[in-house]
Parts: structure tokens; sequence; C-alpha cells
């Protein structure tokens, strides 16, 4: 219905406004600070929010933005890895000592307290459910963040236990990403759903954030000079393998797999490129980057929710309550969590 590509492209605009909304030009030199991961983290929340909608409600534009999602859970991964690094480099002793007690936290908390609300909607809606599989199920995204955890401990225990070469490390970090990555796709009968593949593909955007950090200057030095030709560029390219997958997609490895990650990756520089001439940042997009993890963990239960409070809407308004419930919701559970995360955390 027309009423539903106007409600869906009004949506988009929002947040495009939102991301564009007191951004100012910026004369300095590259930088992927907190601020600017954080409208990172925001903008692609939402874009998961997109490409989770249930068939029924698909629309055109939704779709549009649907095939993006990939690139949204890469750069997840791309900043948690960057993020990681960056931590242990700055204060290694102290990052490591506290690292679990603080990661677990971080990531658990919210989890937790988003499986309760899960369990309360299966009872108020009289669905058949395990309690204890509910309490401690977590998102593929939230394992393979775990996974990630567990070998970033051990390398840098490593490193600091027998005084090994950081270049030694990073190495490590990235085969095992990789052969992690292969081993996934490979063994998989199925390469369309990455999720039951355990992101064999989005995955690949901590070995993304590993290299962002072991050649940050030289990264910016390049993204610095001659910004204009290399962004048209890169905006080229970009266009260019994403016709090139469509068109190769279901083509065992080639275009399955490594057309896709290097399509991410192209997409995932261009937007690095492309906004590096802008400061952003504002109260809405800052906050969307605060409760982003949030979105992710609760969006699709607010889906769930919404289909059964409203099960004949359109798909228009379906996003437009979806968006609207995630938000809140998600701000509600960050205000929650933090609480205890601050507690826990040392």
């Amino acid at each position: 219905m027309m009423l539903d590509l106007i409600l869906t492209l009004l949506l988009i605009a929002v947040l495009f406004a939102s991301v564009l909304w007191k951004s100012v030009p910026k004369e300095g030199p590259f930088s992927f600070d907190k601020n600017f991961t954080g409208v990172l983290k925001g903008v692609s929340a939402i874009v998961v929010v997109f490409v989770h909608v249930p068939e029924l409600y698909h629309n055109a534009a939704q779709r549009m933005v649907m095939s993006f999602g990939f690139v949204a859970v890469t750069v997840f991964f791309m900043i948690s890895a960057y993020g990681m690094q960056f931590s242990a480099n700055r204060s290694p002793d102290k990052y490591l000592s506290h690292f679990w007690r603080n990661r677990l936290a971080s990531l658990l908390i919210p989890c937790f307290l988003v499986n309760l609300f899960c369990v309360l909607f299966n009872v108020c809606s009289g669905r058949d459910f395990s309690l204890l599989k509910s309490l401690i199920s977590m998102p593929g995204y939230v394992w393979v963040l775990l996974q990630y955890c567990i070998l970033f401990f051990v390398v840098m225990f490593c490193q600091q236990k027998f005084k090994i070469k950081p270049s030694i490390s990073h190495v490590v970090l990235a085969v095992a990403v990789v052969a992690s990555s292969l081993y996934l796709y490979l063994s998989s009968p199925d390469a369309s759903n990455s999720a039951e593949m355990g992101w064999c593909y989005e995955r690949m955007g901590l070995v993304w954030g590993l290299l962002l950090f072991i050649f940050f200057s030289k990264i910016a030095d390049f993204i610095g000079s001659r910004w204009m030709p290399k962004t048209i560029a890169l905006g080229l390219l970009s266009l260019v393998l994403g016709i090139a997958y469509v068109m190769n997609k279901t083509v065992w490895f080639y275009g399955e797999y490594l057309l896709k990650i290097v399509l991410g990756f192209a997409i995932v520089s261009f937007v690095l490129f492309l906004s590096r001439k802008r400061t952003f940042g504002n109260a809405v997009v800052n906050h969307l980057g605060v409760i982003s993890y949030e979105i992710y963990l609760s969006h699709e239960l607010m889906m769930r929710t919404i289909s059964y409070l409203f099960p004949t809407v359109s798909s228009g308004v379906f996003l437009v309550l979806t968006m609207t419930f995630t938000i809140i919701f998600s701000t509600v559970v960050h205000k929650m969590s933090s609480k205890l995360v601050n507690w826990v955390r040392v």
C-alpha cells in the first residue's frame, strides 16, 4: 500500500535527519572516538530493527534498508573489537584484571532483564515456553561477542605472561576470527541465514576493528589526503560490488561468502570516508547510541508484542509502532540495567 511505503520512507528520513541534525563541518584529522562510534551504533541498531521485521509486514522501502543489515552487524563487531583493543592498550594490567567482571556485566545483565520481560510476555499471551531456556537464552550476536572475549582474554593474557610481541597477538586474533568464519560457512548446509551460521560473514567486522586499531594513524592519514576522489572511488566501488553480489550471491563461496565480505568492508570504509568531513552528535542520535545494545536485544520482543496486541495493522504502522515501542522500552531497560552494571563493574 502507498501509505505503508510513505510511513516507512518517513522513518528512514527521520533517521537521516537525526544523524545530520546539528552536525558541523570538521577540519581536524579522522577520529574514531566514543561520540562517532555512538552515532554508528545508533544508526546500525535501527537498521537491524528493519532487518528482523516479520515477512507479513515487509514492503519495498523496508526491504531496501534490510539489504544493509549485514553491514550494520559488521559495524557493531568492528566497534567492539576496536574498543577492546584500545582499552587493553591504554591500561593492560587494569583492563585484564577486571575484564570478565566488567564485560560479563555489560553483556549479560541487559540480556537477562530483556529475558525477564520475554517470560512476562509469554505468560500474559498464554504461550508454551521453557522458563529456564527463556531466562538464559542469548542472541547469536551476544554469543559471538562472548567467543571473542574468551579469545581476546586468552591471547592478551599470554601476551603479558610470556612477553609475546603485540604483533603476534594481533595475528593470532585475526587468524582465529577468519578461521572461525570460514569454518562456519563451509560447514553449513544453508548459507542464506547468517544468524544461524554464527554470523560467519559479519564477524569479520572483528578483524576490521582490530586492523583499524593497529593501523589507525596510517588509515587516518590515508582518509585525510585527497579525500574527495577517494570517497567517490569507494562509493563507486561499493556500487559495483553491490551489483556483482546481487548477480552472484547464490554462487558458492565466491558470491555467497567472499564477495559479501568484501562488499561489507567496502561499504564500511565508504561510511568512514563519507563522515570524515563532519562532526556528528545531538541528543537524539547520541541516545540511540547509548541504548543501541538494548535495541538489539529487545526489538524482536517488541515486534511479537505489537503483533499480539495489533494483529491487523499494516506494514507501515507496524514499523512505526515497532520503532516507538523499541526505543521507549530500550530506554527503560538501559536505565534499569545501568544501575546494576555500575554496581557490579569495577
